[in-house]
């Protein structure tokens, strides 16, 4: 049927809700025909006539089934002698008030002009749910439409109209106004207890019943009782659960009919058809004021209370629950986590800090709080991960909850991520992100103005916002600052195990504190010095009775190869059968530990698990290409390994799955595996009290020993410290040190944090004047700690504006005169001369109302977004790119692209220098002039000699080109690392760092029109960059910590694309893939499903908005209930 409408009529029982009758008509058809198309039920020997109607607006609608998922009441019975029958048409009519057709004959004129005001209503793509009635209210209502619909059918020829019992409307319909149907007569054709239990009925409905004159109305009740009736109908369609489309209409009908009621006695009485002629020309001179119907279960409108938590498991579905116990194994949440999920100031969504020792089970809380966030309040959630290997992890790991909890899943790391996010309407996101990409994500949606779509960020680690050691604690203090002080409704929640001064962070985020001193198993902490292991006792602390000797080893056979520490022996008292992990100093010692330990190993050891040791190798030997490390092909045969940064990443997640499965029982390791992926073991060895060549923090240490114990795996783990006599003064005051304070580094280096975040302040519009950048500058963790730090937070302020308005990169709008103000900025400005070479400055006066804003290089700074130290080196190098880029090849545009930052990790060999640039073709050649090499530069690099003629950062960056350019030209990580004699982990970290900068030179230069060419020549290099592998692996890349290794496998074993892998069923996986636990292959299935539910979404949301900027509605398919 085309051009189809429906118009809706309801009736609402008292007690039960009946179902729905609807008319259709057809605009296009002008004609008549039969309407008797619906299943009829019909009461055995009793008619009943309609008296009257009052109709409303007429919608267009959608129509869909009745849910065949609603239960049918049990058929009730009035009398052992009634029966109740279907498919059965009455045999006869009243003669006066049945003959509805004859009445309206008359005035056909009237039904026209109510077709004529009706009101198209558009969809609003809402759903609704209307469950089944008793099958006594139902027949009853059929009936009372038959008669309509048998009557009107014969003599209207104004519009096509049907009823249909088995179709609703959907959830994006709207409904009539109002609809009273009063009933006048019931003809007795039974017995006395049929018309009474008739009458009862209808009083129960709001109906009227009386058994006069056909021709005439009377009332079958008093005045009063019929204004009860009235009143009954008035309650009750108040308490219908749906949308009216004009609630004024409800009482104006209800009340006119109640003031006919009261009146009767003194009125004449009204036929019939004068009663049906004024009813519709009441409906149709009514105005109609349009009201979308609103489903509250999907709103997004942040006016509104959207808190639900009415689930059985901490208001989340039981479902929840499930999958925690199927995708972790946990059956039963600790104490304290019960305990904190139920705070006060949660529930409050107030911020929260709380600590707990390593492996206290804080990451299970966070979870728990994201998914209640996405389920309940229905907000969108940011997860804030340190790592990126860490954020891969956590985006598998998540995977299965967010495919069986409808919810989107988002890996925000190294190049992937949208600035701003995708809008998504149907579905919710939670978006797991370095605290980078999660600083870029609240940029954009500040930017934006959909900063009011998240409700939650989690942020793990809290303590790196006291990092002295990276750059990422002031982008950490950033992005809570800004959260802070534009977004106070996003509940910021922090998690760490160690930091000291929580009170002070907590004051900074304006939050609750949550303390526990809980470990799932207990730590037993051991010191060695020589030959003799004390065990520490923490209660005795600061006592010189903390150590206490429990045990003196036997000196060491001549056999043991220079094991004079006892750590073969240490590492064989707890494995095979228990896992061991032992913390050095250096990635070297962790490889000449790994080989002592593995000399000194009996040689019943090589049996176990001998078959999937064999898988490992044999995996990773495809992940490096053929080639195996010399060091973990002699110790991974005695379930030895190591892990460190000069490992490629897929190498180091092989070696920890391994190690979680219980292939490898002993790991040697940096310190960066505390802070990493959670890998525990029944007994931890600190080989020396050093990281390098700093002594151990407090801090690191409590990570470090955290790893031991493991829920689960016996009662206790241990941890064992190894020390010099020398050491022990040092040990002791380690032991008893609390964990280091997280300070603020906003002010370090050279103000440079400050400076970020009062450019993008102002980029953003937060704050554009100085006394706003001072309150802004209030809400810092800087100023919390100001008096402990020594510093003047304003002054600072003050400095990072001036510097940002004397480099050009913030310009002054207005600056209004402020009569008698003492506090003013006065700016240095460097100007030309125009009469000599020299500098002149000009100063520039900055008043507490003086309007800043960014300048055209400031805003491309913050998009990239590029450290302001670096903007105009880049600048420079894009200008004279410019001017002479070649493009024979891809070298220039490598060169562009290399990043900054790892330029002093590298020191150039000279031989290899020169024998990799000697073999450049000329193509790559001229690109090396352009820069500024030539053959005669390349001697004096292989020579030793200093080049005056170039910069020295210029020449270790294009070293640092050179290698990314053989991974371009898809060399395998390991080749390139052996030819240029780097760890293999540095090459593939220089890859991925280049694949980000990309990214962020293609956003700077999208912000300056001058560069608009290097827009779309960089627009591709972000993804190829990421992976630098064959074309076909790249699909496959796309998985969450899956690189080029697992990539080929999964190539190799037939799944060659997302969908293969959707598709797959774990168990396949495992049997078909090497050494791939099940659980990894499950997590790597969801991911893959995710991903495309993700792909297909975003598809989806496209072409509503495209059809939404086009004003087109989108027509749904009618589904008819069988």
């Amino acid at each position: 049927m085309t051009d189809q409408k429906i118009m809706k009529l309801n009736i609402r029982h008292k007690e039960a809700n009946i179902d729905m009758g609807y008319v259709k008509w057809s605009s296009k058809s002008k004609s008549c025909s039969n309407l008797g198309k619906c299943e009829e039920a019909v009461l055995e020997g009793t008619q009943v006539n309609i008296l009257d109607i009052s109709m409303c607006q007429l919608p267009t609608t959608t129509v869909l089934p009745l849910s065949e998922s609603t239960p049918r009441r049990k058929r009730s019975t009035v009398n052992d002698s009634v029966e109740y029958k279907s498919k059965r048409r009455v045999s006869q009519q009243t003669k006066e008030t049945g003959n509805v057709s004859q009445l309206l004959k008359t005035d056909q004129a009237l039904f026209s002009t109510l077709i004529e005001n009706i009101t198209p209503i558009r969809n609003s793509k809402q759903k609704r749910t209307v469950t089944k009635k008793s099958p006594v209210t139902r027949r009853l209502r059929e009936k009372l439409f038959k008669n309509v619909n048998g009557n009107l059918c014969s003599s209207i020829s104004t519009e096509t109209i049907s009823f249909t019992q088995k179709q609703m409307l959907t959830q994006d319909d709207s409904v009539l106004q109002a609809i009273d149907l009063g009933v006048v007569e019931t003809k007795e054709t039974g017995t006395d207890e049929i018309h009474d239990e008739l009458k009862n009925v209808f009083a129960s409905q709001g109906f009227d019943t009386c058994a006069s004159n056909a021709a005439e109305f009377e009332c079958a009740n008093d005045t009063e009782q019929r204004i009860v009736n009235h009143n009954e109908i008035h309650d009750n369609l108040k308490d219908l659960s749906i949308n009216w489309t004009n609630e004024s209409m409800i009482h104006s009908v209800l009340n006119e009919n109640k003031s006919k009621c009261i009146g009767l006695e003194q009125t004449p009485a009204i036929t019939m058809q004068e009663k049906i002629r004024q009813a519709l020309v009441m409906n149709a001179q009514k105005p109609v004021t349009p009201k979308l119907f609103c489903n509250e279960n999907i709103s997004m409108d942040s006016s509104k209370d959207l808190s639900r938590l009415d689930g059985p498991f901490f208001g989340l579905p039981k479902k929840v629950e499930s999958l925690i116990k199927s995708c972790k194994g946990i059956d039963k949440l600790y104490e304290w986590q019960e305990e904190c999920l139920n705070l006060k100031a949660l529930n409050d969504r107030k911020n929260l800090v709380y600590a707990l020792p390593t492996s206290g089970g804080k990451t299970l809380v966070a979870e728990i709080l994201i998914f209640r966030e996405i389920l309940c309040h229905r907000r969108n959630a940011i997860f804030v991960l340190p790592y990126v290997s860490i954020v891969q992890e956590k985006v598998r790991s998540m995977a299965p909850f967010a495919v069986d909890l409808d919810f989107m899943l988002e890996e925000y790391a190294a190049g992937k991520g949208l600035y701003p996010p995708t809008k998504r309407r149907k579905r919710h996101s939670v978006y797991i992100a370095t605290m980078e990409k999660a600083l870029g994500i609240v940029n954009s949606l500040l930017e934006t103005k959909r900063m009011e779509e998240i409700g939650l960020i989690v942020v793990d680690e809290l303590h790196l916002i006291g990092d002295t050691d990276s750059s990422r604690s002031a982008t950490l203090e950033i992005l809570l600052t800004k959260l802070r002080f534009s977004a106070r409704h996003v509940q910021i929640v922090g998690m760490s195990a160690t930091i000291g001064n929580i009170q002070e962070v907590a004051t900074f985020l304006n939050a609750e504190i949550y303390s526990r001193n809980f470990r799932p198993v207990e730590l037993k902490e051991y010191v060695k010095c020589e030959r003799n292991i004390f065990e520490v006792n923490s209660k005795l602390k600061g006592s010189e009775e903390m150590l206490s000797l429990v045990r003196t080893m036997d000196m060491p056979p001549p056999s043991c190869n220079g094991d004079q520490d006892h750590i073969a022996r240490l590492v064989c008292e707890v494995i095979p059968h228990d896992s061991c992990l032992v913390f050095c100093a250096t990635k070297k010692n962790c490889e000449n530990v790994a080989l002592l330990v593995s000399k000194n190993l009996p040689r019943e050891i090589l049996d176990h698990r001998k078959e999937e040791k064999q898988a490992l190798i044999r995996t990773l030997i495809s992940e490096l290409n053929g080639s195996l490390c010399p060091v973990l092909q002699k110790t991974l045969p005695y379930g030895m390994g190591y892990h460190h940064s000069g490992l490629t990443v897929d190498e180091r997640r092989l070696l920890e799955e391994a190690f979680l499965v219980g292939t490898l029982c002993c790991l040697f390791c940096t310190s960066t595996l505390a802070a990493g992926v959670n890998l525990p073991a029944k007994r931890v060895i600190l080989r020396s009290p050093y990281v390098g060549q700093k002594f151990l923090s407090p801090s690191r240490y409590k990570q470090m020993i955290g790893r031991a114990g493991r829920a689960g795996f016996g009662a206790s783990g241990e941890s064992i410290l190894i020390c010099k006599p020398s050491e022990v003064h040092m040990v002791n005051s380690l032991i008893q040190s609390p964990v280091d304070d997280a300070c603020s580094t906003l002010h370090k280096p050279d103000n440079v944090g400050l400076q970020t975040l009062m450019l993008s302040a102002i980029g953003l519009g937060l704050a554009t004047t100085r006394a706003r950048l001072h309150d802004l500058a209030r809400t810092t963790l800087l100023s919390v700690q100001e008096k402990r730090l020594e510093v003047d937070v304003l002054q600072l302020t003050d400095a990072a504006v001036s510097h940002l308005v004397r480099t050009g990169a913030v310009a002054i709008v207005s600056s209004p005169a402020v009569a008698n103000e003492s506090d003013v900025l006065s700016v240095s400005m460097p100007t030309a001369c125009s009469v000599s070479s020299s500098k002149r400055k000009s100063r520039v006066t900055l008043h507490s109302e003086t309007e800043l804003t960014v300048s055209k290089l400031g805003r491309a700074a913050m998009k990239g977004p590029i450290p302001l130290h670096n903007v105009q080196q880049l600048k420079s190098d894009l200008v004279q790119a410019q001017a002479s880029l070649v493009l024979l090849t891809c070298l220039h545009l490598l060169y562009l692209v290399t990043p900054y930052d790892m330029v002093n990790q590298i020191t150039p060999i000279p031989n290899i220098y020169f024998s990799v640039c000697e073999r450049l073709n000329k193509k790559d050649w001229q690109t090396a002039r352009v820069i500024g090499f030539s053959e005669a530069t390349m001697v004096k690099i292989m020579k030793g000699q200093r080049i005056k003629s170039l910069p020295e950062r210029v020449i270790k960056r294009f070293y640092l080109t050179l290698i990314i350019y053989e991974l371009w030209n898809e060399t395998p990580v390991w080749v390139v690392a052996e030819k240029f004699q780097l760890p293999r982990g540095f090459v593939q970290t220089l890859m991925v760092n280049s694949s980000t900068f990309a990214s962020c030179v293609m956003r700077f230069c999208e912000e300056l029109p001058e560069f608009w060419a290097f827009k779309d020549l960089l627009s591709s290099f972000t993804q190829r960059l990421s992976h630098c592998c064959t074309l076909e692996l790249i699909p496959l890349m796309e998985l969450p910590a899956v690189k080029r290794g697992r990539a080929k496998q999964l190539y190799n074993a037939g799944f060659k694309t997302i969908t293969d892998v959707a598709n797959a069923d774990p168990k396949q996986l495992v049997r078909m893939v090497d050494h791939l636990p099940t659980r990894v292959a499950k997590q790597i299935v969801s991911a893959a499903k995710m991903l495309l539910i993700q792909k297909a979404e975003t598809l989806r949301e496209e072409a509503e908005s495209v059809l939404d900027g086009l004003n087109i509605e989108v027509k749904e398919e009618v589904e008819e209930e069988t």
